[in-house]
């Protein structure tokens, strides 16, 4: 779900505009933030995907919806591994 920042009404979330007050919906959609780690987690969940941390439903927060990828995602570091027989 989206909250509007103009008039605070919850809008589905492929919502561009918001139903009630007609403003733009700037690619921003409600998650609840964990408050141990910061890992953004969909509303509804019970503790965080990352931490474990119990969440609470009713500290959600309006979030951006841009997910930006790591620079580096190398899971295993360097693909130059040598092996001597």
């Amino acid at each position: 779900m989206k909250k509007c920042p103009y008039c605070n009404t919850l809008n589905p979330d492929d919502a561009e505009v918001c139903e009630n007050c007609g403003k733009p919906l700037k690619g921003q959609m409600l998650a609840l933030v964990c408050p141990n780690c910061g890992k953004v987690n969909a509303l509804g969940s019970r503790e965080c995907s990352v931490c474990h941390t119990k969440l609470s439903q009713s500290h959600h927060q309006l979030v951006s919806r841009e997910i930006i990828p790591r620079k580096n995602n190398k899971r295993w570091g360097s693909p130059s591994l040598l092996l001597v027989f």
